[in-house]
């Protein structure tokens, strides 16, 4: 993770305001966005009682392989691209979202719910929102299939909601002081055939992670 660009980002965003967004950017990072009782918190910038919440269910579903530091969090979450939300139910966190807007696609890079929580259907209920709210294709990143029970029952949780799984798998680049790990992605209204996958990969590499310099056109959505 290249964490050097986000220390010089002067775009932070507050919950409330539209500092230096455009208005699809401000729709899209700066107010909640619900349906049928759940809710997307606005970016969390401040750390008080519903980052803290969304922090411990982001650190407890996640291994410290597959996640950011605390530091790399703050830093991460004042790029212009990227919101920290909270999943509300009755005023209270039930889980959280990590997520990116690409040019193109919506590129979820952590999702979950918290353990207390998982029988409530609030997993399917947020993805279903999700989609209804970005109105544009959206990539997740998983497990390769048939790593392990949980890996298979996370492709069948995407599958059901409209995912088509990747069958190649990729490497990401890993966060600051961790081993990189093979991982697969799954796509909603888009295409992660061949070239598709490729350019999908280019992009979610150089505006999450810094990485390539040259522009990568985007695939046609299916």
């Amino acid at each position: 993770m290249n964490i050097a660009q986000y220390e010089r980002s002067e775009r932070v965003f507050s919950s409330t305001g539209q500092y230096g967004l455009t208005s699809d950017n401000a729709k899209f990072f700066a107010y909640p966005v619900q349906h049928e009782g759940l809710c997307f918190s606005a970016h969390l910038v401040k750390q008080d009682g519903v980052f803290e919440k969304a922090w411990a269910i982001y650190a407890e579903a996640f291994t410290g392989l597959e996640r950011r530091s605390r530091r790399e969090q703050t830093l991460v979450m004042r790029h212009p691209r990227y919101r920290f939300s909270a999943i509300m139910h009755e005023g209270s966190a039930v889980g959280v979202m990590a997520w990116w807007k690409l040019p193109g696609f919506c590129f979820v890079e952590h999702f979950a719910i918290s353990s207390a929580e998982r029988s409530g259907g609030f997993g399917r209920r947020a993805i279903k929102l999700l989609q209804s709210h970005v109105a544009c294709p959206i990539v997740v990143d998983v497990e390769p299939f048939g790593t392990e029970q949980n890996a298979a029952r996370r492709v069948a949780f995407y599958t059901r909601l409209g995912f088509v799984y990747s069958g190649r798998s990729v490497t990401l680049p890993a966060y600051e002081g961790k081993p990189t790990a093979p991982s697969n992605l799954m796509a909603w209204g888009l295409a992660l055939n061949g070239a598709g996958r490729e350019r999908v990969l280019e992009m979610i590499e150089r505006e999450v992670y810094g990485l390539h310099v040259a522009a990568v056109p985007f695939p046609s959505a299916v």
